[in-house]
């Protein structure tokens, strides 16, 4: 269940109850020292190991000023997440196999860290029963992603290389969706060459001939290693 404010002791940035000064502008390096400190100990202890009360802990603040910001245990992962330095940049390679090759790279590292299926399988989790919150998600921490796809996939249509007609949505979707079922739903490590695999599997689907398009015999699919 979803960690929710439930009131507390008062503030450590001159929030402090009916006395707090009005107009007294928020101090915005709270937020980076919360934001850390949550990275910190979800990389450690995992979402289920996360608590406002271990955030307090260990940056020193009230849980009134970390409520005042995140109104709950999820929306302060999402935010935490979302300013982490592992999310991705665009790539601009100047050829669209290697601008996806090089994003797919980084999922399959990321999703390979020890905390990674322990953080967002609990994040998912939380998220089913608040559909606002999930929206967040969405938009703030995959919809990043998502855009840096999007670039590129784009570059691929004005360079010939992609279908101008094709679904950006569903190509995100299939490069995705083989990693977080095998990573996170079925606890598995993904190989290396898992990358290049989905990558072509979208070249072969979406590519225009003979312009960055995968071989038209696309190699199969790994298959799934045993549990670790």
């Amino acid at each position: 269940m979803a960690e929710t404010n439930g009131g507390g002791r008062s503030g450590d940035d001159g929030e402090v109850g009916a006395h707090r000064r009005p107009g007294r502008p928020r101090d915005p390096g709270y937020d980076k020292a919360i934001l850390d400190a949550t990275l910190e100990i979800l990389n450690v202890r995992g979402y289920a190991g996360l608590s406002i009360d271990g955030v307090a802990a260990k940056t020193g603040v009230g849980r009134p000023t970390i409520y005042r910001r995140w109104p709950s245990k999820p929306a302060l992962v999402i935010a935490a997440l979302t300013q982490s330095p592992l999310l991705t940049p665009a790539h601009d390679t100047g050829a669209l196999r290697d601008d996806l090759l090089a994003f797919q790279s980084d999922q399959v590292r990321m999703m390979n860290l020890p905390a990674s299926r322990r953080i967002t399988a609990g994040l998912v989790a939380d998220l089913v029963a608040d559909p606002e919150l999930a929206e967040t998600y969405l938009g703030d921490y995959v919809g990043q992603r998502q855009a840096a796809v999007r670039q590129a996939l784009q570059r691929g249509i004005e360079r010939g290389e992609l279908e101008s007609d094709a679904d950006l949505d569903l190509i995100y979707d299939v490069l995705m969706g083989p990693l977080f079922l095998r990573s996170v739903v079925r606890g598995e490590r993904l190989p290396p060459d898992m990358a290049e695999h989905t990558v072509d599997l979208v070249l072969s689907a979406f590519g225009s001939s003979g312009k960055g398009a995968a071989a038209a015999s696309v190699p199969l699919m790994p298959k799934s290693p045993k549990r670790q």
